[in-house]
């Protein structure tokens, strides 16, 4: 088997199993939406703005971009995950202008310059090819449209220590990036960085324009 089917297989494998207890009252609810509302709090979103966020789940960041701009745009939410597809349409079901699709985050089958906001939350650190997914944000990125980036960095020596432990208990887990690193993969891809937000601890978003 190919690394990355073999790497795509443990993560569906995992995500499949959360999508059921994703949109539950726990503790793991709650760290996720906090940093979901902290992004989609600093996008700006005008109505009719197209959004895309890359690792959905089961749409929660998708419906709060929405509801910010009163349903008024095309709202779109990509996800590994079959399970968390078919929650996400569930949870949205008869909101016409919501449109979940199981892709792979290296090749999103949607139209290239479409999308004014990009937006990826807790899943960078899973992924196999990150170049090849910076790519695919700026084809899909209209010009001057801009991706937000929200991962545990490792800008120190702690964050440094918590990539380590949780590559040796979580075989989908990839790795975890430097600011420095985010900057040089935002530029390898044509984008440029504008800047990097502190959520908490060593959790950080990272800004760019196409």
């Amino acid at each position: 088997m190919e690394p990355i089917t073999k790497h795509n297989e443990l993560n569906k494998k995992k995500w499949d199993k959360w999508a059921g207890s994703l949109d539950g009252n726990n503790w793991r609810y709650e760290f996720l939406r906090d940093g979901q509302r902290k992004v989609v709090s600093l996008l700006n979103l005008k109505e009719n703005m197209s959004f895309l966020d890359i690792g959905c789940g089961t749409g929660w960041a998708v419906n709060l971009a929405a509801q910010s701009i009163n349903d008024a745009g095309m709202f779109y939410g990509i996800d590994l995950s079959s399970k968390m597809i078919e929650k996400a349409r569930e949870n949205f079901a008869g909101k016409e202008h919501f449109h979940f699709v199981q892709a792979d985050s290296r090749s999103i089958p949607l139209e290239s310059g479409f999308f004014d906001v990009i937006i990826c939350t807790h899943s960078f650190h899973h992924y196999l090819d990150p170049e090849k997914v910076m790519n695919e944000i700026h084809r899909l990125l209209k010009s001057g449209g801009k991706v937000y980036i929200l991962d545990p960095t490792t800008d120190t020596l702690f964050g440094k220590l918590v990539d380590k432990i949780v590559k040796m208990f979580e075989p989908e887990h990839v790795r975890m990036y430097s600011t420095r690193e985010f900057k040089a993969m935002f530029a390898g891809a044509g984008l440029t960085y504008i800047c990097t937000e502190i959520v908490k601890s060593f959790d950080k978003i990272h800004i760019a324009e196409k």
